[in-house]
């Protein structure tokens, strides 16, 4: 059994569902048969979703005869359809001919005969008849606006509408009914007078072609000036030897501006200004709400800020030589930051924001380090008064395709905090509209009153000098902005999309009450992703990065009295505790800060206090390395050990020791033995021819030894020095 249709929806009809136009031609037992107006696909739509679609609102139905009544209005009208659609001046001619025309049908409607020449004023005596008078009495009563109609009798008369004669007015009523009592039909069509359409130009087909080949330069993006580019066209512009017979005139100048200016501003700012500016300039906007909860979605972004700030907050300056200057800033050098920001899209309040010398992955990090802690620190820094927004832990984070946040460490550690990440398009605002909106408001309400500003663009400022006036230091300007953010604008009335004006912190109170508390963010998960990574080997003394110590019993049973390279992850707003990892460690070694004196500092403030420890006081350095050579010198003369410079004997034992080494180095061979007969003792010279005596035998004995002493030597006494 099917269920039939429950609204009226003829053949013949345009029907638009889902926003995707349809035809209906016919209909049969399970829906209405439709062909596709836009690529003529042919389906059946069921009878139950159509009447869904219309109980919802979402279907709209045109039936034949609707389309026909609106294409016969259009065409009469010029193509107005609605009062609102008609220039202001047509729209003060039908609000003055509408009263006429509703009193006509009322008067009719009582019995009146409202013919043409009761309702004109006589010819001969120029007076009004009773049915004219009536007429004007009740138009007037339904006005309520004497500026339109004039006073009855007395007072100033407004002569604002000029009565015409009956066969007029009968017109004005006959068209307002059969045009289904629209009253935009009531307008003066004088601007249908005339040829229409392609009869109403007055310029050759070469002319048009010339303007076109004008128009279709002009959209340049190097911007050309309009007058120049036409003048020299005439120059280029070929013209065919018919048009010459005619006598071809080129368009004037007024003519082709007038062409401009009919181009639509999209095409306009598409052709002049690029593909990637248009985009922000005239793009379509976004009205959706994009979050709920508090922490749901952030948006990240930078900005170069338009204000100039001075290291030391004096003017200072030197020649640089290019060739040999460096690339990184001086502490004095007058320069302009990076101001990043990470902002709450639900609430709109400012979760972070740090400003450095440049736009990298290292500001990124610590930008997601200040939105998941606690920013009391920096309220009570700078002086704020009211209480800065919590820290969250980030669900989704939102930021474009710059080279802060393009990078595979910034996008591992979200993920690795649980944070999903959503790319944006570059140079597309729409993809992130809230923190773009925020950029601006900052520089006009903030940095605009300040020393140094650099205007919106360059050359916009041309008889300020924006790096000779720059006072403020880095510090000053960061005080600055974090009093904005946290003092001003959370209790600025919003009027951004879901916002409704209510102020940021206002929409943080509503989303804690109607969705709960804030995701808690994770320290142990700040510290291994978001933190500061080192490696280094273990010591007896645990590990010691940045020169600060750590220490632990499970790390020091890791290391078993061995030095074992580790990776210690450091949190740099959180310094009491630390985490080490190590290849093939399955767990996660906790190490805590051995010097108890930086609990309550961070890396940075500990890193200054131990550079301006070593660096203070110059000069009182300078006195102390001084005692401290005297003392060791003085030590060194005690000792003994030191021989006087001066004596030849303390450069000797050098020169013997390398003697004894010239000695080590000969390699000495023992003789070779001479085998032969041998003589006898005393008859080596004998030359009788004696033959040769051979011994046979052990050699001759040795003398025998010394009786040994038994009694104790004695020394006679030493009178005079060996020396």
């Amino acid at each position: 059994m099917t269920t039939g249709p429950l609204f009226k929806v003829p053949a013949g009809s345009h029907l638009v569902l889902d926003g995707r136009p349809w035809r209906v031609t016919g209909k049969d037992r399970d829906g209405y048969a439709v062909e596709g107006l836009e690529d003529g696909e042919c389906l059946t739509l069921a009878f139950a979703r159509v009447d869904q679609a219309i109980r919802e609102g979402t279907c709209e139905i045109t039936t034949p005869a609707e389309e026909e009544k609106r294409r016969a209005l259009l065409e009469f009208t010029g193509g107005y359809e609605l009062v609102h659609q008609l220039p202001e001046e047509q729209q003060d001619i039908v609000r003055a001919r509408l009263p006429v025309v509703l009193a006509i049908l009322e008067m009719e409607a009582e019995g009146w005969k409202l013919t043409q020449r009761a309702m004109s004023r006589n010819p001969v005596t120029g007076t009004n008849g009773p049915v004219r008078k009536e007429l004007m009495r009740r138009a007037r009563a339904i006005a309520q606006d004497d500026r339109i109609h004039g006073t009855a009798r007395g007072g100033r008369v407004t002569a604002s509408f000029d009565w015409p004669q009956g066969r007029t007015l009968r017109k004005y009523a006959d068209l307002y009914v059969q045009y289904g009592h629209n009253p935009v039909v009531l307008l003066d069509r004088d601007h249908q007078k005339g040829p229409q359409g392609e009869d109403r130009r007055r310029l050759s087909a070469c002319q048009e072609q010339f303007i076109a080949y004008v128009l279709n330069l002009w959209q340049s993006t190097r911007k050309p000036k309009l007058a120049p580019l036409a003048a020299d066209a005439q120059g280029t512009f070929h013209v065919p030897p018919a048009e010459l017979a005619r006598g071809f005139t080129f368009p004037s100048i007024t003519t082709i501006r007038t062409r401009a200016k009919a181009i639509s501003t999209v095409v306009s700012t598409l052709g002049r200004r690029g593909l990637r500016q248009g985009a922000n300039l005239v793009g379509a906007g976004s009205t959706d709400v994009r979050a709920l909860m508090y922490g749901e979605k952030a948006e990240i972004d930078q900005v170069y800020v338009s204000i100039f700030t001075d290291g030391q907050g004096i003017v200072c300056g030197r020649e640089i030589n290019p060739a040999t200057a460096g690339k990184d800033l001086e502490a004095n050098e007058i320069c302009r930051l990076w101001l990043h920001v990470l902002i709450d899209v639900a609430t709109r309040l400012p979760l972070a924001w740090i400003i450095g010398k440049s736009a990298d992955a290292d500001h990124s990090h610590a930008l997601l380090r200040m939105a998941t802690r606690d920013k009391t620190k920096e309220k009570v820094r700078y002086g704020c008064k009211r209480d800065p927004a919590p820290p969250a832990g980030l669900l989704l984070s939102s930021a474009d395709n710059g080279t802060a946040t393009r990078n595979g460490s910034v996008y591992s550690a979200q993920l690795g905090t649980g944070t999903i990440v959503m790319t944006g398009r570059t140079y597309h605002a729409t993809d992130k509209p809230n923190v773009e909106r925020l950029f601006g408001t900052v520089q006009f309400q903030v940095l605009n009153f300040l020393p140094g500003y650099t205007g919106s663009r360059p050359g916009e400022l041309e008889g300020y000098k924006p790096q000779a006036s720059a006072a403020i230091t880095h510090d000053g300007l960061y005080g600055i902005l974090t009093r904005y953010f946290i003092d001003e604008y959370p209790f600025r009335p919003h009027r951004g999309t879901g916002m409704f004006g209510a102020t940021p912190w206002q929409k943080f109170e509503e989303t804690v009450r109607l969705y709960g508390g804030i995701e808690a963010p994770s320290a142990r998960d700040r510290c291994l992703h978001l933190g500061v990574k080192r490696e280094m080997s273990t010591t007896s003394e645990g590990v010691n990065p940045f020169g600060i110590p750590f220490n632990s019993t499970a790390l020091q049973r890791f290391a078993d009295g061995q030095s074992k390279p580790v990776t210690v992850h450091i949190d740099p707003d959180f310094m009491k505790q630390a985490h080490v990892t190590a290849e093939g460690l399955a767990e996660v070694i906790k190490v805590d800060l051995s010097m108890t004196e930086f609990n309550d500092l961070t890396l940075e403030e500990i890193l200054d206090l131990m550079t301006e420890t070593a660096k203070a006081n110059p000069k009182l350095r300078e006195l102390h390395d001084g005692h401290l050579k005297e003392a060791r010198a003085r030590r060194a003369r005690e000792s003994g050990f030191f021989p006087d410079s001066r004596a030849p004997e303390s450069y000797r034992t050098l020169e013997q020791l390398e003697r004894q080494a010239d000695r080590l180095r000969q390699v000495a061979f023992r003789p070779v033995p001479v085998l032969g007969p041998s003589a006898a003792p005393g008859a080596v010279m004998d030359r009788t021819g004696a033959a040769p005596v051979h011994r046979v035998g052990p050699p001759a004995a040795a003398p025998p030894p010394a009786a040994p002493r038994t009694g104790p030597m004695t020394f006679p006494p030493i009178k005079d020095s060996k020396l």
